[in-house]
C-alpha cells in the first residue's frame, strides 16, 4: 500500500512539473509571436506580405567606393550575397548614392547607403519583404543592431475576404487593437478607410514608442475595402505606418 501511495505521489509531481513546462514554453511562445499573428488571428485575416524598414547613420564615406565596402561588411553580416556588378552607383551636386537589390530564400532585399556633400554624413537604409512570414527580417534586424544604432520600422499587410461597411471596419479594427492590449489614441475615418493609433505595454520592450500629438504610440492599423477584389485590406504597423495604405 505504501508503494501504491509512493508511486501516485511522484506520477502526481511529474503530471505538475510536466504542465508547468508546457506552461512556461506556451507562454514563451506566445511572448515571441510576430505582433501581426494576434491581431491578424483575431480577426480572421490572411498575411500577404511583411516588410521591414530599418535605417541607421554610419561612418562617413566620401566616394561610391567607400560607401560600396561598407555595403559588403553589412551583406556579410547578414550573410547576403554580394555582387559587385550589381551595385548601382548614383552621384549628383549634393549626394553620392550606392543602391543594392538581392533575394535569397524567398525575402527580397533593397539597400541604400548615401552620404550627404553638405553635412558630410552618411546614413544607411535597408527594406526587406516577405510573402511567408516575418521570421527571417526579424532576425535581420536582431542582427543589425548589433551592428548599427538602427531604428526600425514594421509593416503587415492582410486581406479580409468579407464585406464591411466602415463600422464594421472599425469594430474589427478595435478587435485587432485589442488583441495587442493597446489602448486605442486616435481614430480616423475617410471615405472607405478607418485608421487607429495607439499604445501597447506589451510591445514595449520590442519596439521603442514614437510620439504622436504628444502621445507615446507603438502601434497602428488600418483597414481599407479594395471594391475590385471584393475585400478588405489591412495594415498593420509597428510602431507606425510608413507608407501609403
Amino acid at each position: 500500500m505504501k508503494k501504491l501511495i509512493y508511486y501516485i505521489i511522484i506520477f502526481i509531481i511529474i503530471c505538475f512539473a510536466s504542465d508547468s513546462a508546457l506552461q512556461y514554453s506556451i507562454g514563451k511562445e506566445i511572448d515571441n509571436q510576430s505582433p501581426y499573428y494576434l491581431s491578424f488571428a483575431s480577426i480572421g485575416a490572411n498575411l500577404l506580405e511583411s516588410r521591414l524598414d530599418c535605417w541607421a547613420k554610419i561612418k562617413t564615406a566620401s566616394t561610391n567606393q567607400e560607401l560600396d565596402e561598407a555595403l559588403q561588411k553589412i551583406l556579410s553580416y547578414l550573410e547576403l550575397p554580394a555582387d559587385e556588378n550589381e551595385i548601382l552607383h548614383q552621384e549628383t551636386n549634393d549626394t553620392v548614392i550606392s543602391q543594392y537589390e538581392v533575394s535569397k530564400d524567398g525575402q527580397r532585399y533593397r539597400f541604400i547607403l548615401q552620404t550627404s556633400k553638405t553635412d558630410h554624413k552618411s546614413h544607411f537604409l535597408m527594406t526587406a519583404i516577405s510573402s511567408t512570414g516575418d521570421l527571417q527580417i526579424r532576425r535581420d534586424e536582431e542582427k543589425l543592431r548589433k551592428m548599427l544604432d538602427c531604428k526600425s520600422y514594421y509593416l503587415y499587410k492582410g486581406s479580409i475576404d468579407t464585406r464591411l461597411d466602415n463600422a464594421g471596419r472599425e469594430e474589427l479594427l478595435r478587435v485587432a487593437m485589442r488583441s495587442q492590449k493597446a489602448g486605442i489614441n486616435d481614430v480616423y475615418l475617410q471615405d472607405a478607410l478607418v485608421s487607429m493609433t495607439g499604445f501597447s505595454p506589451a510591445l514595449e520592450t520590442k519596439i521603442a514608442p514614437v510620439k504622436v500629438a504628444g502621445k507615446n504610440c507603438n502601434i497602428q492599423a488600418a483597414i481599407r475595402s479594395n471594391p475590385k477584389e471584393n475585400r478588405n485590406e489591412i495594415y498593420l504597423g509597428v510602431p507606425l505606418l510608413l507608407n501609403d495604405y
